[in-house]
C-alpha cells in the first residue's frame, strides 16, 4: 500500500489535500501519471499541513467579512426606482439580477445567486429578501421600491 496526498478531487474517492492508502499499482499506474495525487513523503505532508492551515485562516476571515456585511447590511434600506403603472405596478419585475446590480452600487459585493428571492418583485412599496452570504449566515435586506420619475 503506498500513501498518498490527493493533488485533485476525484469523486467518490478523495478531496484535494486528503492523505490516503492506495494500492501501489492503482497509485503508480493511475494517480500519478495524471499528475492526481503524490507520494506522502515528510516534506510533502508538512506542504499539506501549511496549506491547510492557509485555507483555514482564509476560511475564517472571509466568515468575518460575511459577518461585517450582515452587520452592515441589518439596518440598510435599499431604494430601487423602477418602471411602473399609474396602479403601482411595475412593468417588468424586480430580480436577483437587479437587487445584485443595485447592491453592487450601494458598495456591497452581492452575487446575484445570494439574493433569495421567491418571485419577482412586482409592485411599489417596501419588500423584504433574504440574502444568504454564506457560513450559514443571512439576513434580511429591506427594499424600497419607488416610481421611476418620468
Amino acid at each position: 500500500m503506498a500513501k498518498v496526498i490527493f493533488l485533485h478531487n476525484i469523486k467518490g474517492i478523495a478531496q484535494s489535500g486528503d492523505i490516503k492508502s492506495v494500492a501501489d499499482g492503482y497509485a503508480r499506474n493511475f494517480l500519478f501519471p495524471r499528475s492526481l495525487a503524490t507520494l506522502a513523503t515528510p516534506a510533502s505532508l508538512k506542504k499539506v499541513d501549511e496549506l491547510k492551515a492557509r485555507r483555514m485562516l482564509e476560511a475564517k476571515r472571509e466568515e468575518e467579512t460575511a459577518n461585517l456585511m450582515a452587520e452592515k447590511l441589518k439596518d440598510f434600506v435599499l431604494t430601487i426606482e423602477h418602471a411602473a403603472s399609474e396602479e403601482g405596478t411595475l412593468y417588468d419585475g424586480i430580480d436577483q439580477t437587479e437587487i445584485a446590480y443595485h447592491l453592487k452600487k450601494a458598495g456591497f459585493g452581492i452575487e446575484p445567486e445570494a439574493v433569495l428571492l421567491e418571485e419577482h418583485i412586482k409592485r411599489l412599496g417596501e419588500a423584504t429578501v433574504q440574502l444568504d452570504l454564506g457560513y450559514n449566515i443571512k439576513v434580511e435586506l429591506k427594499l424600497n421600491i419607488t416610481k421611476l420619475a418620468d
